[in-house]
């Protein structure tokens, strides 16, 4: 009778050491932009895998000009979501320059200035006269170039305005030319399981992350 109730208390006790298996956890975060009619456009939408209490990381951009964004989803005993998050990005602090000494960089004649490409996206960060960088794609104006096509090897980008058509090579800035890195904190966010929520990232934009638990028996 002994041995019997030994060996049920040696299964509850192996039982007992095992460790709980994590949450897994699906985030979902968009990032949108003001397309050219001031319309809101969501032009990035990445989604990653992580697990209760375990920070993930999404970036977007290049290392120029992008933003990285990190999120710690954490699920309450009362399946309500806790967020933390963090952002930063790089955006332009280059003083402007006076009308009679150009930006260095910059055509005489006005021509936009290429920083940066997302090949698999098709967007191309373009400055235009005013100094502002913003991601575009093929099709769209910039101070009245249409950007027309982009040859990879090359990484030279086809413009065309009234006839004529020029190519801008991507420029290849130096770590002194990176503009500062602005980084944003943010107060946790609470709310049930896949509740919308929605901030404005550290280059103003707004970001939109939803959070659904993943079943792994399927």
């Amino acid at each position: 009778m002994l041995r019997p109730l030994l060996l049920v208390l040696v299964a509850l006790t192996a039982l007992a050491a095992e460790e709980p298996v994590p949450t897994h956890l699906k985030v979902k975060a968009s990032f949108t932009r003001l397309d050219k009619d001031g319309k809101p456009e969501v032009y990035a939408e990445p989604t990653v895998i992580t697990v209760d209490g375990k920070q993930a990381t999404i970036r977007v951009g290049s290392a120029e000009e992008g933003l990285v964004f990190t999120v710690t989803p954490k699920v309450g005993p009362d399946g309500f979501l806790a967020l933390e998050m963090t952002s930063s990005a790089r955006v332009s602090g280059e003083p402007s320059a006076s009308p009679a000494s150009p930006k260095p960089g910059v055509a005489k004649e006005g021509l936009p200035r290429f920083h940066g490409v997302l090949p698999k996206d098709k967007l191309f960060s373009i400055e235009d006269a005013s100094g502002s960088r913003k991601w575009v794609p093929l099709g769209r104006k910039v101070d009245g170039w249409t950007l027309r096509a982009y040859d990879e090897k090359r990484e030279a980008l086809t413009l065309s305005r009234l006839g004529q058509s020029v190519e801008l090579v991507l420029h290849k800035g130096t770590v002194g030319e990176l503009a500062p890195t602005v980084r944003k904190e943010y107060p946790t966010l609470k709310g049930p399981m896949g509740t919308p929520f929605t901030i404005a990232g550290a280059d103003g934009q707004p970001i939109t992350l939803q959070v659904e638990v993943l079943d792994l028996s399927k």
